[in-house]
């Protein structure tokens, strides 16, 4: 099958590509033109040579169009996004253009271009927003959208926009909302790359040998990049137009477990100091998706162990920072 990818350059773009290669089918997609893309292409010599990339900011409408209208598509997914928080939070004029009005163009651009593809629209568990620990948990797709942050609010507009496609315009439109996510590949900005990429440059002694850190006391659900692209592929085969579904572990994780467990797997002794700038003013304590609804519907669940996960993050680090691995 023909799949197009938005944010083919991203994180977890670069993921869900190597699958969708892995299972035979023909890939290209769009990234914005930053060094990810350039890092990319660098790569297209090896299991990436069959990939089509065009370099198209997702606002681009007539770069949109005909990047889709080349890549004639049987499967759409949308992973084109601002993703980092702080960022948002900097500029959330342009979590609103990037998140919800790149997803309107994309959608309006599937009605014109390729209006029998089924398009995989991901957006984020954080959409959920102010849920209430002792109440709301596990977190199912009915739960009430309350947004925190510019990047949430951006990606429930994003997912809204989504179902009024498939209602109104008769799209084939399935949301995906993940919670959490990490794995090898991710940028360094956010809590578990970032605490690995900190042990690893302590170990070689290029970083101090002290971590500095915000609230660990924290919990959130986190899985594996390459388990949730599995989940993207699943929702394309098997889920249900115009629905919505969570992909979580199902399992809230204190961010000082993570921690611990990271410092196990570096080769030296980290200290770790709290870092009052790094403290949220407010924050929800606990959070954990449930998982039953795509379970049920496409027999999906998380494969990979979270210590496996953050043990693949620590050796890619070691890759990364200086080309050195187990």
């Amino acid at each position: 099958m023909r799949f197009f990818v938005t944010g083919i350059s991203g994180f977890a773009g670069r993921h869900l590509t190597a699958h969708l290669l892995e299972g035979g089918h023909r890939v290209s997609g769009i990234a914005r033109q930053d060094s990810a893309l350039d890092e990319l292409r660098g790569r297209l010599a090896g299991p990436f040579a069959s990939v089509a990339i065009d370099a198209c900011d997702i606002r681009d409408r007539a770069g949109l169009r005909a990047a889709l209208d080349r890549a004639r598509p049987d499967g759409v997914f949308h992973l084109a996004a601002v993703t980092f928080v702080p960022k948002t939070i900097e500029r959330p004029e342009l979590a609103y253009e990037v998140n919800f009005l790149g997803t309107v163009e994309l959608l309006s651009a599937v009605r014109d271009v390729a209006s029998r593809a089924r398009v995989v629209l991901v957006t984020t568990g954080e959409i959920y927003g102010a849920v209430d620990p002792d109440r709301d948990l596990p977190i199912v797709e009915t739960q009430p959208l309350r947004p925190l942050s510019p990047y949430s609010v951006s990606k429930a507009a994003a997912d809204l926009a989504g179902f009024q496609a498939f209602w109104s315009q008769s799209l084939d439109v399935v949301r995906a909302r993940p919670f959490n996510h990490t794995g090898p590949g991710q940028p360094a900005e956010f809590v578990c790359s970032e605490f690995a990429r900190a042990l690893v440059a302590a170990e070689a002694g290029t970083g101090p040998a002290t971590l500095r850190v915000g609230n660990l006391d924290v919990e959130r659900d986190f899985s594996d990049v390459r388990d949730i692209v599995r989940g993207y592929v699943a929702l394309f085969e098997k889920g249900a137009g115009g629905e919505a579904y969570n992909l979580a572990s199902g399992t809230a994780t204190p961010v000082r477990t993570v921690l611990e467990e990271l410092r196990s797997l570096a080769r030296a002794p980290v200290a770790v100091e709290p870092d009052p700038r790094k403290q949220r003013l407010r924050e929800i304590p606990r959070i954990a998706g449930s998982i039953d609804k795509i379970a049920k519907t496409t027999a999906w669940r998380p494969a990979i162990p979270l210590r496996q996960t953050l043990a693949d993050l620590m050796e890619d680090w070691r890759s990364r920072l200086h080309g050195v691995a187990r």
